[in-house]
């Protein structure tokens, strides 16, 4: 089983300062402690990434498929 988790990141960007976006991470909760994969800078609306996150988990979605999801979830 996976889980999905939303994780708060101070970012730099020259053209628009210093800000903070959330991105998402996978656990994989039957091999360990440590995340397997970790998409950076999903979105500056960390409500609607724990969203995204909580949809993810409790559709046991596949870490395979995570970033076709974020894609899906940026259009």
């Amino acid at each position: 089983m996976y889980l999905y988790w939303a994780k708060k990141q101070k970012l730099f960007d020259s053209d628009l300062g210093e800000y903070i976006s959330f991105g998402i991470s996978v656990w994989d909760l039957r091999t360990g402690t440590n995340p397997i994969l970790f998409i950076p800078d999903v979105s500056t609306d960390g409500k609607a990434v724990v969203n995204l996150a909580i949809r993810c988990t409790l559709g046991r979605l596949d870490s395979d498929q995570l970033m076709d999801v974020v894609e899906d979830f940026l259009c």
